[in-house]
């Protein structure tokens, strides 16, 4: 064992642990017209504290991943969640990091707990995306895709910036001119791939059959990117229970631990040359500050599923290689062998990713550590991967240029 790997372990025992000790997820819809955000938060709040087996006693603080207030038509909306979940005068905080808001939040709710402030935290992820609608004829109207799209620099990006699929498919053109991959056949076989294991999951907002001519040939959003091959567009809401180890003796299940947390900030104009051409920094970054909190050196060895931002297929493939499960330009070969089937190696967004399981922002990230937490206790069911190692990954990245990335490593006790 090198001496870089005694300290990581030697200070991994003495940082307290902070476990997950309950986990509660609604599906996603492209709306749910009949609830409000409130009614919804709840929900996932209720299954959570249920899968602890605690109530809202035992909760001291919360902490909110609300990406969009414009999307919700509620300003503080965080605070109208809180009163209606019953825990007036307890503290609680609200992250928005873009499509990284829920990590974000999942990292301070962590903080909260390994600083000695909290022993039982409740994060949750709620995000209403449909409600601003043409009352006229029901359809989704400018201001959903104004809220989205000021989410880029409103002076140097936004008049000038289409949406994710085209902006973010910037680089990943640019990394299929620096290493020839991936492929288009290639980026349908990762869509293809979610689309499978997203029928299996009763969560999913998408259970399509498809065949692999059925992505390449849907209509292009932005080349090479092809219709199935990128999100939708939902609402949903999901929550878990954060507790310390000195409590955590208490709860109904035996929790799956937070063991790294890592997150990266880059600039917002990336000069798009250098190392970085082709390449996402963020989440390499965020990645590697994880797995040396966690003690991780070979990620494609010790982990046993993975939870990647897959906006679209192009940039779960290059999330392969920034999370150092290959090398740079490698990603295309392990969809290609299979490395990241449900039923391979390394599973890859066994849930169905954001692709065909469901995105938005806030939402999605906090869904995703459910989505491991639940294949770590092997409570998964027909989606359920091979647990071998005990360990799982949750990355995401979001903001103006993919430049707010987390990546969280999980753990179970042997």
């Amino acid at each position: 064992m090198s001496t870089a790997q005694h300290r990581a372990n030697a200070s991994k025992a003495s940082r307290p642990r902070v476990g997950v000790a309950g986990v509660g997820q609604i599906p996603f819809r492209t709306r749910y017209p009949e609830h409000t955000f409130q009614e919804l938060a709840f929900e996932v709040a209720r299954a959570a504290l249920r899968d602890a087996g605690i109530t809202t006693d035992d909760v001291q603080g919360a902490v909110y991943g609300i990406y969009s207030d414009l999307l919700m038509r509620q300003q503080s909306s965080d605070s109208l969640v809180h009163d209606y979940l019953g825990l007036r005068g307890k503290p609680a905080l609200r992250i928005s990091a873009g499509a990284s808001t829920g990590a974000f939040a999942a990292r301070a709710a962590y903080a909260e707990i390994a600083s000695g402030l909290s022993d039982v935290v409740l994060l949750l992820g709620v995000q209403k995306s449909g409600d601003l609608i043409n009352p006229e004829n029901q359809h989704r109207g400018e201001g959903t895709m104004m809220s989205e799209s000021i989410t880029h620099d409103v002076n140097w990006q936004h008049p000038v910036t289409p949406f994710p699929p085209a902006a973010w498919g910037l680089s990943l053109n640019a990394h299929m001119e620096r290493y020839g991959t991936p492929t288009v056949e290639q980026l349908a076989k990762a869509a293809l791939k979610n689309h499978r294991n997203a029928r299996l999951n009763p969560y999913a907002q998408l259970k399509l059959d498809l065949t692999l001519e059925d992505i390449l040939n849907s209509r292009i959003i932005a080349w090479p990117t092809t219709m199935y091959e990128c999100c939708g567009f939902a609402e949903c809401a999901a929550a878990m229970v954060l507790v310390s180890e000195r409590v955590a003796g208490r709860m109904a299940k035996r929790p799956v631990w937070i063991a790294g947390v890592g997150t990266s900030v880059e600039a917002v104009l990336q000069d798009g040359d250098g190392e970085n051409y082709g390449r996402v920094p963020a989440i390499r970054r965020s990645g590697e500050a994880a797995y040396t909190m966690a003690g991780v050196t070979k990620p494609r060895e010790e982990l046993d599923v993975a939870e990647v931002h897959d906006i679209f297929s192009g940039l779960e493939i290059m999330a392969y290689e920034e999370l150092g499960l290959c090398a740079p330009g490698e990603g295309g070969r392990l969809v290609d062998e299979g490395v990241t089937e449900r039923t391979g190696p390394l599973p890859v967004n066994p849930s169905g990713g954001r692709i065909a399981c469901g995105h938005i922002a806030g939402v999605s990230e906090i869904f995703s550590l459910c989505e491991v937490t639940r294949q770590l206790r092997e409570e998964a069911g027909e989606r359920q991967v091979a647990i071998r190692r005990g360990r799982g990954l949750v990355s995401t990245v979001g903001g103006q240029s993919a430049n707010i990335a987390a990546a969280l490593v999980l753990e179970r006790d042997a």
